[in-house]
């Protein structure tokens, strides 16, 4: 299917997700968060989180942390039997007006050097290196690469 085709509704990340979220979590990353990492995070007055609903499934999610003039993004996640049809954008997207409107300066996050899709996406949508953090992945001990976009 083609992004254009799927209806997908971007919207707050709400208790009641964190089943689909945790399984996307898991099935995402080697070191996933957990629902009560989650749950602190929905009561997190910095951060926000959203999710991509799909005709009433939750199949993506992404996050992020507000300090001040900077916005953090903590991850972002598709269930991988909707990839590629353009929900991660969406997401980032959706985050970055969020950003804007909060006056934030500029968004950075960290991406494995391995996950070429991903960091492929954030350089399209406009993110560039700007650093790495050794070591910084617990379960293989990889580097991060830090991406920073300037919205102002």
């Amino acid at each position: 299917m083609k992004a254009k085709s799927v209806p997908f509704i971007i919207r707050k990340m709400t208790e009641r997700d964190l089943d689909a979220v945790v399984r996307i979590e898991n099935e995402s990353f080697p070191v996933p968060w957990s629902r009560e990492a989650y749950r602190h995070e929905l009561r997190n007055n910095f951060a926000v989180y959203l999710v991509c609903d799909f005709e009433g499934e939750v199949v993506g999610y992404a996050g992020m942390w507000i300090v001040f003039e900077e916005a953090h993004i903590t991850n972002i996640a598709v269930d991988k039997n909707f990839r590629g049809m353009g929900m991660g954008r969406r997401l980032l997207e959706e985050l970055e007006k969020i950003a804007r409107e909060k006056n934030v300066l500029r968004i950075i996050l960290e991406v494995r050097p391995s996950n070429e899709v991903a960091r492929r996406l954030y350089q399209n949508m406009g993110f560039m290196e700007t650093g790495i953090r050794k070591g910084y992945y617990a379960d293989n001990g990889e580097d991060a690469i830090v991406m920073t976009k300037l919205l102002f």
